[in-house]
């Protein structure tokens, strides 16, 4: 049941990122977003910038993946190595609320995919 979870979250952050991808402006308003949160400084923008696509291309990678019984351990290895370059950018300070943020985004979209599937029986 966990795997599945990770795996709909996964597909689901996938097809947001997809989608911000397609939308300059949606991207540019996230990205503008998330800098003012973290208050990054000017020499952080560009590296969070390149974090974030690389997460944005495993991501694509792991959704064509399509292989239930690895899904949640790429899943896994995706995430760490997104957190792990992510710690190396910014402060302790914005990076535990990027950690708060990130795991929060993961929580709620397993909910509503959740109440989504349910509400689909």
């Amino acid at each position: 049941m966990k795997k599945m979870m990770i795996a709909l979250v996964a597909m689901f952050v996938m097809t947001m990122s997809a989608n911000a991808q397609s939308e300059n402006n949606y991207s540019k308003l996230t990205f503008d977003r998330l800098s003012s949160y973290l208050d990054l400084r000017v020499d952080q923008r560009e590296s969070v910038k390149t974090a974030m696509a690389q997460f944005n291309s495993s991501m694509e990678a792991y959704y064509q993946l399509n292989d239930a019984s690895k899904g949640g351990e790429a899943w896994e290895k995706i995430q760490a190595r997104h957190k792990a370059t992510m710690k190396k950018i910014l402060s302790e300070k914005q990076y535990n609320k990027y950690i708060q943020m990130l795991d929060l985004t993961v929580k709620n979209t397993a909910e509503r995919i959740m109440d989504e599937t349910i509400a689909t029986r």
